[in-house]
């Protein structure tokens, strides 16, 4: 698989299937994380993905308990985002068509949190869509395809709904959510949704988020034992 610096991302070294492969590699992240806290299985053990659709399988993680009797509300919650992640995965994959990647190794418990009750599912679930939403808006200006441009446009905006909500129930129930570089503002009643002075969004490049789903690692670690699949994987 090959390897590309991800720090240097304006130098014409990838293209706009690159990025949107980028885009994927974090959906099936997330894909996965919804599917194991809410049913206890993989895309693949659900039959959403084959296992030649993949190159490393899917570990830890669980499913989460008392969805139905405790907490009805977050429920309806990690059920819409698990459906919503699940199609962004088949969406991207049918735009990319033969160039999609294959979903790669991920590790659910780099982290050692997110499926042990609600609260710990929320501290991840606000990790995982804020930096989503930072993704996809610091890619967005590196595409060229009008078609591509549309298709992570329609995703950043769906995931931007989904940080607020996740934020918002985070601070209803106290839930403090760890802070995972110097760009992320975790929520709390005084900073309700991930913005700058001027309310704006904050982009990451490619590296950055790397950096992050990596555990500090450069090419591989973390969520991504193996590392990410495609061209852009290295910060």
């Amino acid at each position: 698989m090959q390897k590309a610096n991800a720090a240097v991302v304006t130098d014409g070294s990838y293209n706009d299937a690159d990025i949107v492969n980028f885009a994927l590699n974090l959906e099936y992240l997330e894909a996965e994380f919804y599917s194991m806290a809410t049913y206890g299985a993989t895309l693949v053990q659900r039959g959403i993905l084959s296992k030649a659709d993949q190159t490393g399988p899917t570990t830890g993680g669980r499913k989460v308990n008392g969805w139905n009797t405790k907490t009805p509300p977050t429920a309806y919650l990690a059920t819409a985002l698990r459906e919503d992640e699940m199609k962004h995965v088949l969406f991207l994959r049918s735009v990319l068509g033969s160039g999609a990647v294959k979903k790669p190794a991920i590790n659910l418990n780099a982290v050692g949190f997110g499926f042990a009750d609600v609260g710990s599912f929320l501290m991840l679930a606000r990790i995982f869509e804020d930096v989503g939403v930072s993704a996809y808006l610091g890619a967005a200006p590196l595409i060229s395809s009008k078609v591509y441009l549309g298709a992570a446009a329609a995703i950043l905006a769906t995931e931007a709904q989904h940080a607020g909500s996740i934020r918002v129930y985070c601070i209803i129930k106290g839930v403090k959510s760890p802070k995972v570089d110097s760009k992320d503002i975790p929520p709390t009643p005084s900073n309700v949704y991930d913005v700058d002075s001027n309310a704006l969004s904050i982009p990451r490049t490619t590296a950055e988020v790397l950096r992050i789903v990596y555990g500090g690692g450069k090419c591989s670690g973390g969520f991504y034992p193996d590392g990410m699949n495609g061209y852009i994987t290295c910060a």
